[in-house]
């Protein structure tokens, strides 16, 4: 039998913990030039001290590497899970497109994080996030490229990600709409962008 304090910090808070680091981070990265974000920023803002997130992360890297690398690493899952199965391409390709939107508002896109602090990764971390960008991206060229048989795969890719930048501009470009607005709006405008045939 032990006595002493009773342990504060179980797992489940361990895990509230990271995630807030990790929310909190990404929204200063976003924002921010990788080199002006300090660790005390990010501390101050989540609430919690230094210690605190080095029992999550190595450092300041570490803590980058993370936000940009879970983030996408979501994004694909949800995309390869849908595309497996969704039988109708454009059912599936607009429950891409809505998950990504709402990833979008409810955090910082990882996308963008990653290419404006790109410089801070190292040269094996930089190669792993790009090549899972572009399995993230493939999922929509090979399920656009069903619905637009009237276009050459250079021209779906150019069109699927230029979509991209256009629905990743939400997280700065929102201002002043509800969800539910910014949902419907950014969702018709990629169908839209996506499916409709050249004239």
């Amino acid at each position: 039998m032990t006595t002493g304090k009773v342990q504060l910090e179980t797992p489940d808070t361990r895990v509230s913990r990271r995630e807030l680091l990790l929310t909190v981070a990404a929204d200063l990265f976003l924002h921010h030039p990788y080199d002006s974000v300090t660790v005390e920023m990010v501390c101050a803002k989540a609430g919690i001290s230094g210690p605190g997130l080095y029992r999550h992360f190595q450092n300041k890297q570490a803590l980058l590497i993370a936000v940009v690398e879970e983030g996408l690493q979501s994004l694909h899952r949800f995309a390869r899970r849908t595309v497996e199965a969704e039988p109708d391409p454009r059912a599936a390709l607009e429950t891409m497109i809505d998950f990504h939107i709402k990833s979008v508002i409810d955090s910082p896109p990882t996308p963008l994080i990653f290419l404006k602090n790109e410089h801070a990764f190292p040269e094996l971390d930089r190669r792993r996030i790009r090549r899972e960008m572009n399995l993230y991206a493939e999922e929509w060229i090979s399920t656009v490229s069903q619905l637009r048989v009237d276009l050459s795969e250079p021209e779906v890719r150019l069109l699927t990600h230029s979509v991209f930048s256009m629905l990743n501009g939400v997280a700065t470009l929102n201002k002043g709409l509800d969800r539910e607005s910014i949902v419907k709006t950014m969702s018709t405008a990629a169908i839209q962008a996506l499916t409709s045939p050249q004239r």
